[in-house]
């Protein structure tokens, strides 16, 4: 029987690492590379061999079947046998990593972290065959910066607040007074990673224990009652609750603005650095010639480089915490979140500049984490079924294209910022369909809110001014005069105006002609 599964986490511990044990650490993680290199060549090999043979082919003209089908698991029993025909298994290559643990290697690595070393290339290859990434890569010196054992019980062990590994005995550096570390250490430890980082160009040795339980959570980070409906964008995250009290569109990170002028500059005198160490290998126009070239890296260019390094080190540390304060902002909202499920990868394809800064998967990475430990449930929905930005509360659906950033229909909604609307129809998504009887009867409530919020956002934001609106003809029995005299509107009646509303479309920009005054708020609730 599978082991049950337990909930698991991370406490992290700085290392006291003097000059000698760093020089043995440091033999160590190239003999885990080295480990690790040759199990990913087998595994490539065994990849080869396995689409090559006559029984992987066969299995793939299986017809797939609905999940726990009949159908599926006589596929999934084919695909198992021509693994085992070449021997393509996370086990197999436990075996295949036997060899090293009686070579020159055992010396430096326990048994226990080969077969982690193993474990980690199979994996690899495994994501790879199955399309879910790409072809994975061997490490060159010094890229190696983490081991792991298996469990606490040999191998890396974690004993008296210390790392005990063949001989080495390398003491934490531990806060009494820090709540979350006290809470780590009195967890039961599965198992310890080893792990180096490279700050300011020197190594710093780190110890992770992946304990037992949940972790600790801090009283000031509460977590709210309702329904939250989140729009992710590739640069942008709109937040609205069911009742509407909370709409509000923010950029993801907008702190590390100012630092990328200054990382510019350090890659622009990194280029011009390479291009006077390496002159031959530009062509005239300054474009970098085809074929295997040979570069120079002078001295300069290394420090520059290094340099480089750190500030997109801080740079990554710095998102990962405002992605943090912006995760505990959304869950102290409400228990319930819901949002579409997106191909984080398209964006990339699409948006990768944006998208490589803001870091929107991270984001959503750290959403479904913390969610699970808090016990918030996260519903991700489909996009083909809702179609949130196309949708209105009319039902008409309408293809907007992406430089349109404001929802405006016939039936007299809008102008709503695009975001803001698909974020409060996404609270209303149950089983990837659109309530929309629920959503009409909340509308009432959250109109005027959403308009507000709406009205606040600015053109700095990139999403635009919002629409110019002009009246194009009246309701029936009532004349054009009346509108054209300038008269107020408010002062028509509520019918009159529920007939303007209805009549609103968009300008084209810039108007070329005159247009009626916009309606304020309170003019639209009526």
């Amino acid at each position: 029987m599978p082991k049950a599964k337990v909930p698991s986490f991370i406490c992290e511990l700085p290392l006291v690492v003097t000059p000698a044990v760093e020089r043995q650490l440091l033999v160590r993680l190239d003999c885990a590379r080295q480990v690790y290199n040759a199990c990913l060549g087998e595994a490539l090999k065994r990849l080869s061999r396995l689409r090559e043979s006559v029984a992987y082919q066969a299995a793939r003209k299986l017809p797939q079947g609905p999940r726990n089908s009949e159908a599926a698991r006589k596929r999934a029993d084919a695909f198992r046998a021509a693994n085992a025909q070449v021997a393509f298994s996370e086990y197999d290559l436990h075996a295949y990593a036997t060899q090293f643990s009686h070579s020159w290697l055992g010396q430096h690595l326990d048994s226990n972290t080969v077969q982690k070393m193993a474990t980690r290339a199979f994996l690899a290859v495994q994501q790879f065959a199955f399309g879910k990434r790409g072809r994975p890569r061997f490490r060159g010196k010094g890229w190696f910066d983490s081991v792991e054992g298996k469990t606490n019980a040999s191998g890396i062990l974690w004993r008296e607040n210390a790392v005990r590994w063949l001989g080495l005995e390398l003491p934490a550096l531990i806060n009494p007074k820090d709540a979350v570390i006290a809470h780590g250490l009195a967890c039961p430890v599965k198992f310890v990673r080893l792990l180096r980082r490279k700050l300011n160009r020197r190594n710093r040795f780190y110890v992770q224990l992946i304990c037992a339980g949940t972790p600790f959570r801090k009283p000031k980070h509460l977590i709210g009652k309702g329904v939250v409906g989140l729009d992710i964008g590739p640069s942008t995250l709109a937040t609205v609750s069911a009742d509407g009290q909370v709409a509000r569109l923010e950029r993801f990170c907008d702190e590390l603005v100012p630092q990328q002028q200054a990382l510019r500059r350090v890659q622009r005198k990194l280029d011009r650095q390479r291009r006077a160490n390496n002159p031959k290998n530009y062509n005239p126009n300054g474009t970098i010639k085809k074929g295997k070239l040979t570069w120079n890296h002078s001295q300069r260019y290394r420090t520059t480089r290094a340099r480089l390094a750190e500030r997109h080190r801080k740079q990554a540390a710095h998102r990962k915490s405002l992605h943090g304060r912006l995760v505990n902002r959304v869950l102290a909202l409400g228990n319930i979140i819901k949002l579409e499920k997106l191909s984080y990868r398209a964006f990339q394809r699409q948006y990768g500049r944006s998208v490589g800064f803001r870091g929107p998967a991270t984001f959503v990475a750290q959403l479904r984490r913390k969610a699970a430990n808090a016990g918030v449930e996260i519903d991700e929905f489909s996009t083909a079924t809702t179609r949130l930005s196309q949708t209105c509360l009319c039902g008409t659906l309408a293809k907007k294209p992406l430089a349109l950033r404001w929802h405006v229909c016939d039936c007299g909604i809008g102008p709503l910022q695009r975001d803001l609307f698909s974020a409060w129809l996404a609270c209303f998504v149950t089983d990837n369909q659109l309530e929309a009887g629920q959503a009409q009867a909340a509308w009432p409530s959250v109109d005027t809110r959403l308009r507000t919020a709406s009205s606040e956002i600015q053109p700095a934001m990139g999403q635009g001014s919002p629409p110019n609106l002009r009246h194009t003809s009246v309701c029936a029995g009532r004349s054009r005069s009346s509108v054209q005299s300038g008269m107020n509107i408010s002062e028509a009646g509520h019918g009159a105006l529920s007939a303007v509303v209805r009549e609103l479309v968009v300008l084209p920009e810039p108007p070329r002609f005159s247009v009626a005054r916009p309606l304020t708020a309170r003019e639209i609730a009526l």
